[in-house]
């Protein structure tokens, strides 16, 4: 490791005046450069009228919709004329199943509020919710299917 006592005679280092001997050799070796001609206007030919542009093809950020006609309709499929059928009413449902699912979100909804906000319910208010998950529980599980119906080993969906 070399320390701050050696001298630059021992760093291996060219002297200054090396330094500026080399450059003045390469640049001899490059002979002289010289600037392209500067063009004078007189040389240059007279601007004549602007070459025409053709006006370009419109692209498909260029669209503009037209007018809406009286058959569209927003629930129409444009592409095969698919048109999606109205849901099934709420009232179809099974009574027994919609009392079952009202028994144990009701069940978890008044446990989930019991113990946020009312911390010092009454036994009968835990009561009433507990048995209404239970109900509500065992309803849903009374009205599973038992088996399977032959249907169910379809290969695929129904057209």
């Amino acid at each position: 490791m070399a320390g701050p006592t050696r001298g630059a005679a021992d760093s291996g280092n060219p002297p200054d005046d090396d330094f500026d001997a080399q450059w003045a050799d390469l640049t001899s070796r490059l002979g002289e450069l010289r600037l392209p001609p500067a063009q004078d206007d007189a040389d240059s030919p007279a601007p004549g009228p602007a070459p025409e542009v053709a006006a370009p093809s419109p692209g498909p950020r260029d669209y503009t919709p037209t007018a809406e006609t009286e058959d569209d309709d927003p629930a129409r499929d444009v592409v095969d004329g698919f048109v999606q059928p109205d849901p099934d009413p709420l009232s179809r449902a099974e009574p027994v199943v919609v009392l079952g699912w009202a028994g144990v979100l009701g069940g978890l909804t008044l446990m989930v509020v019991c113990v946020l906000a009312w911390r010092g319910a009454p036994g009968i208010v835990w009561l009433a919710a507990v048995a209404a998950l239970a109900v509500g529980i065992g309803l849903l599980l009374w009205r599973m299917p038992a088996r399977r119906d032959a249907d169910d080993y379809d290969d695929g969906a129904v057209v």
